[in-house]
Parts: structure tokens; sequence; C-alpha cells
């Protein structure tokens, strides 16, 4: 079984990953691979896993450590892992600083358990929003990551005087210009798959 304390850095929560993204609030999203390497290499401080094999994790977590950086899970995107409390656990065991969902019982577990804890708020329409701040309620995550991260400017006065907690931006977000529209609209940070924004 995974020691949580040694994959770990020495310092863990809510607040070293909050500082890391306000350092370079740039996040890397990675699905695997070529893109893993690049983040390692990269100025980002967090990597958001968002696919792999959720048994084979624990020496990806091992690598994102060993490069210096925290590792944030997307648990309802890895594979061979089911969306409970058991795959919470052992998340955290096999090292994960953060663990993302857009289930609040699950994001209310991996705060449970030591892990800090990423909502997910998909934005389809103003009805989303409602529903979204209704289960960030229940869910009281550390963190809110909306998307599409892109439409944050245009919805930032619906959502960010209800939040009350940072907020993440992450999906569709390719250019300079759109991180900047979205931290001024009121983002810590952005996740992003695109390489040449987490130099």
């Amino acid at each position: 079984m995974i020691d949580a304390l040694e994959a770990r850095p020495a310092r863990s929560g809510a607040a070293l990953l909050l500082e890391r993204l306000a350092r370079f609030p740039r996040g890397a999203a990675v699905k695997g691979g070529s893109d893993l390497d690049r983040a390692l290499a990269s100025r980002a401080g967090v990597v958001f896993i968002l696919r792999g094999d959720g048994l084979e994790l624990a020496p990806v977590i091992k690598r994102v450590h060993d490069a210096g950086k925290l590792a944030a899970v997307h648990l309802d995107l890895v594979e061979g892992l089911s969306q409970d409390r058991t795959a919470v656990r052992w998340l955290v065991r096999a090292g994960a600083d953060a663990i993302i969902s857009s289930h609040w019982d699950l994001v209310r577990a991996a705060r449970a358990h030591g892990a800090t804890a990423i909502q997910r708020l998909l934005v389809v329409d103003r009805g989303s929003i409602e529903h979204g701040l209704a289960a960030i309620s229940r869910g009281e995550p550390d963190i809110v990551e909306v998307l599409p991260g892109v439409i944050l400017p245009h919805i930032a006065g619906l959502l960010m005087p209800r939040l009350g907690i940072p907020l993440l931006a992450g999906g569709f977000i390719r250019h300079p210009d759109e991180v900047q529209a979205v931290l001024a609209s009121g983002a810590l940070a952005v996740s992003t798959s695109e390489p040449s924004l987490w130099e």
C-alpha cells in the first residue's frame, strides 16, 4: 500500500495549491504521454491529470512530485475507478494533492480525506449556474473550476458575487489574451491543455 505522506510534498493542502497557482496562474491539464513530459518540464506549478488508468496513477503522481509540482486528479475522468468514496481514498493514498469532481458528495469526501477538493461547474445556461451553485453549497469545495473557462468573462457577473471561494477556469483557453480576460474576470488561474501557455 502506498504511504500518502511519503508521496506528498512536505507542505500540502489548499493553501499550497492556491499559492502555486497565484505564482504562475496557468495549470497544465494533461491526458498522459508526451503532454505529461512537457508539463513536468514547464513553469506550471500544478498538473491537472485528466485521463489515465486510475490504478496506475501512483507512479505518475510521483513523477509530478519529483518535478516539484502538485498533482490534481480528475476522478470523474480517469479509468478504472468507480466514482465513490473508495476511489477518493485510493487517490489520496496514491498521493493526489487535489481531487476534482463534478459530484458534490465526492468533493466532500475528498476534503474529509485530506485532499484539496475542486468542484467542477459545467455552465451551459443560466439554469446550470443556479443548479451548480446549489451543488457547490452542498459540496463545500476548497476551489471551484468553471467550464468552459473561456466564457467566464461573459458570466462573471452572475457567478463571482455569489461564489465566495477561489475560482479556476478550464476548457477552450488556448491563447494568452483569453488567459488575461479570464484572470481579469476574477479567476485565480486557468487550467489549460495548450502547452504554449505553460511557459
